[in-house]
This record gives C-alpha cells, sequence and structure tokens, in this order.
C-alpha cells in the first residue's frame, strides 16, 4: 500500500475582475499622471524661459506620442497584454526619472516616455475592459471609473504643485514613482490575462500605412473625404 499522498495546494481565490477592478486601476493611473500635469509645464517653462518654445515642444511630443500610439496595436501583437501595461507602468516611473535631470533632453525624454506609458496604459485597459465586462454593465463600469478617476484629476495637480514648491522636484516626481510602482503592482495582484476565447486569426493583419498610398492616387476617394469632413466640421 502507499503511503504517500499528495495533498492539494490551496492557492488564494481572486474574484473575478468586474467594475471595480477597472476602476481602481485607473484611478491609481490618473494619480501617476495628474500629479505632475501641472508641474510639467512649469518646469519647461524654467528650462527654456520662452512660452512659445514650450507650446513647440508640447507640439513636437503630441506628434511623436501620436504615433507611437498608432503602432501601439502592433506591439500588443508581438507581445502580451499584460507586459505592454506592465511596460506602461514602468514608462511613467522613468519618465520620473527623466524629469528630475531638470534639463532640456531631460524634458523631452521624460514627456515622451509619459505619453507612450499612457498610451500603453489606455489601450491595454480598453482591450480588458471589454474582455471582462458585459455589454449589458459597460455603462456602469465607465461610470465607476471616471468618479473614481475624478479625486485623482481634482487633487492631483493641485498635490503636485504643493509638493514641487514646498519640498522641490524630486518630492513631486517620487510621488509619480510611488504611484506607477502602486499601480504595477495592483495590476499584478488581479492576475488580469487575456481572453483564452479569443484566438489570432490565420489571415495576415492589413497594415494600414500601406492604403495610404493608395488614398493620394485616388482623386475622387480625396473629393470623397475633403466633402465628408467639411460637412463634420460645420
Amino acid at each position: 500500500m502507499s503511503t504517500h499522498v499528495r495533498h492539494p495546494i490551496w492557492l488564494p481565490a481572486l474574484r473575478p475582475a468586474d467594475a471595480r477592478t477597472f476602476a481602481s486601476l485607473y484611478a491609481v493611473e490618473s494619480f501617476a499622471r495628474a500629479t505632475i500635469s501641472s508641474v510639467i509645464p512649469i518646469q519647461a517653462y524654467e528650462i527654456l524661459h520662452n512660452e512659445q518654445i514650450v507650446s513647440i515642444l508640447y507640439t513636437i511630443v503630441s506628434l511623436l506620442g501620436l504615433s507611437v500610439t498608432l503602432f501601439m496595436p502592433m506591439l500588443i501583437r508581438r507581445f502580451a497584454r499584460r507586459w505592454v501595461y506592465t511596460a506602461g507602468c514602468l514608462m511613467l516611473a522613468i519618465g520620473s526619472v527623466f524629469f528630475v535631470t531638470h534639463t532640456l533632453p531631460g524634458q523631452l525624454a521624460g514627456m515622451l516616455c509619459r505619453v507612450m506609458g499612457a498610451s500603453a496604459l489606455s489601450i491595454t485597459l480598453n482591450l480588458y475592459i471589454m474582455d471582462h465586462i458585459r455589454k449589458t454593465d459597460f455603462m456602469q463600469a465607465e461610470s465607476l471609473r471616471m468618479a473614481w478617476s475624478m479625486f485623482a484629476w481634482t487633487g492631483g495637480p493641485t498635490l503636485g504643485i504643493f509638493l514641487y514648491t514646498r519640498f522641490g522636484i524630486y518630492a513631486a516626481h517620487g510621488a509619480v514613482v510611488a504611484f506607477a510602482l502602486a499601480l504595477l503592482a495592483l495590476f499584478w495582484t488581479y492576475r488580469l490575462g487575456d481572453n483564452p476565447s479569443i484566438r489570432p486569426g490565420k489571415s495576415r493583419p492589413i497594415n494600414p500605412l500601406a492604403n495610404i498610398g493608395r488614398f493620394v492616387a485616388q482623386p475622387r476617394l480625396r473629393l470623397a473625404w475633403l466633402i465628408a469632413f467639411g460637412r463634420s466640421c460645420f
């Protein structure tokens, strides 16, 4: 008779992801972004001493950030969502490290890291929401998410200015690093994963950039687009 018995190992059970799960993630993310939202333009002006150049800097960062956002689905197809979300949290923290250098290259790198991190977090979180929240509960989930983030975007900028003026640049950006690491820990605590029922298609995805040349080569298509755009503006 065998005397060796394998007993099951009981793992801590986690409740399924619901509206509160994503509301808490979005709230902590909002604190990480909102805390220095009012500090970044002040730092940029202290470095450049010119409002027009500060506006140009924001425009450059916005255009580069838009380019990164367009290519974000390619990263998600290449890597798992959890790793893209993790990279987004780390980008927020790394951006604060660049900001504390208080130099123009550091300011530019910090703003780019902040934009890329926010893009990665936003896209992956929305994908998780579509996987775990039913259509009938979507409005309630979004309302709860916006309500929780309201506290971050209401008190976060004030907190950032208070830390920056009272304790200095390290305190303001140190708070962002703390929020980013707390977001990362909270995300891995929830153990969110890709929906196993969704399988990638067998056909090769079409690159949207390949259609730009076709669009330019068709005058009627350009004219139709201009007419539709004009009607949407008036």
